[in-house]
């Protein structure tokens, strides 16, 4: 902790407080249309293959399986939208400047034009894929290992927002 300790403050002498914040609005940019594209690829391309294939509802190798499918379609579909985010966040890390993301994406696009958003998408896609794979796995293996089915959790979350709308929670 006192080395962490260290480096924020040298971080903080070096190049102003302003570096210690200046890549949130794009990991911001980042992160919610990865979550999202995350979590609707994963629902979409699982519910398909179940109904598509409802033998794998059954069994709990294929339901993983199904699980794993999803999950690198999701990670590859999230490294494609993130990535452009990636890129500049990199380029900010990469200047050792006051440079704005608004700055570090113009400089992007000046040298490269537009793939240079896309560099790196390959070993992006990869990594988000295997990530979001074992992680619906994982979800999916203990959900089972609990007993718990989609249908419970709908009915949950059906609840829970029927609670939430009667109280005047949400409008």
């Amino acid at each position: 902790s006192q080395n962490s300790l260290t480096a924020v403050n040298k971080m903080i002498q070096e190049e102003g407080i302003g570096s210690l914040v200046n890549a949130i609005p794009v990991f911001l940019v980042k992160t919610i249309p990865y979550a999202m594209v995350k979590f609707v690829v994963f629902d979409l391309s699982t519910e398909y293959l179940y109904k598509t294939y409802p033998a794998t509802q059954e069994d709990l190798k294929l339901s993983l399986a199904v699980s794993l499918a999803g999950g690198v379609l999701a990670g590859v579909a999230a490294a494609i939208v993130s990535n452009p985010a990636d890129t500049v966040i990199a380029e900010l890390k990469k200047a050792k400047s006051d440079q704005t993301p608004q700055e570090a994406l113009q400089a992007l696009l000046d040298r490269a034009g537009p793939s240079a958003l896309f560099k790196g998408l390959s070993i992006r896609a990869v990594f988000y894929s295997l990530n979001a794979a074992l992680q619906f796995a994982v979800y999916d293996g203990v959900r089972f290992s609990l007993g718990v089915g989609p249908d419970d959790l709908r009915m949950y979350l059906d609840v829970l927002g029927g609670a939430l709308t009667t109280k005047g929670t949400i409008a």
